[in-house]
């Protein structure tokens, strides 16, 4: 609800508000302040799970409803010390970058979840260090993450030494190379934890690889490609 008295949704009226100080209804001035429609929410949400409202509206909003019970979950099982399910919790409210409040909440539920010794919070808390500015505190989290066996924390480290951090890190490609190996080479852990590669840390890793396939591989336990073995590459 918005200054004016009238309901809208969110997105499209914080989206007026950007461009204009007036109402769309009554084209006065207002405020910018916006207050969550409860009672409407609810009305819609029990017309969505009745049927009495269709189509593709309709189906977004079922796709939100399952979301937030999936969410209300993961907040339950998180608050009962639950690494995992803080991972989880933080990344439904990752991706709003212009909602500083959502963003909080997914830093400090990764947070969490590294604190309790998930890998893959470990990497997501470095991740929203780096998009904050703090790029010396993710590139530490980033190594430990990776050390400790998470295939994306091993790209971004691999980026790292890819690329160097003035006054920080000395760019060599041939610890980049190394990283993006292991990120090809990590496993699943027993307990669940999110290390393995995904469809696009394998294109990153490969991608790298490919481009700097002169690079030297002088290290041990990488992964061959070719062969899906474990040795020396290069040997």
């Amino acid at each position: 609800m918005a200054e004016d008295g009238h309901v809208y949704e969110r997105t499209a009226i914080g989206q007026w508000l950007q461009r204009s100080g007036k109402s769309p209804v009554t084209n006065l001035e207002m405020g910018q302040k916006l207050l969550d429609a409860k009672q409407v929410r609810s009305m819609l949400a029990t017309m969505v799970k009745s049927g009495a409202i269709s189509g593709d509206k309709a189906d977004k909003w079922q796709e939100r409803l399952k979301a937030e019970d999936q969410a209300r979950e993961w907040q339950r099982e998180a608050e009962g010390g639950d690494a995992r399910a803080m991972c989880k919790l933080g990344a439904s409210h990752d991706g709003a970058d212009d909602d500083s409040e959502a963003v909080g909440k997914a830093r400090m539920w990764y947070q969490r979840s590294a604190q309790h010794g998930y890998n893959r919070g470990l990497t997501n808390y470095a991740n929203k260090l780096h998009n904050s500015g703090e790029k010396g505190h993710a590139a530490l989290h980033w190594m430990e993450a990776a050390t400790r066996g998470d295939a994306w924390a091993c790209i971004q480290v691999a980026g790292l030494y890819s690329r160097g951090i003035s006054g920080y890190l000395a760019q060599d490609k041939e610890l980049a190379k190394r990283w993006c190996l292991k990120a090809l080479a990590c496993k699943l852990k027993d307990d669940g934890d999110g290390a393995l590669p995904d469809e696009d840390d394998e294109a990153k890793a490969n991608a790298w690889l490919d481009a700097n396939a002169d690079v030297a591989a002088l290290w041990f336990d990488a992964p061959d490609r070719q062969a899906g073995t474990t040795g020396r590459v290069g040997a």
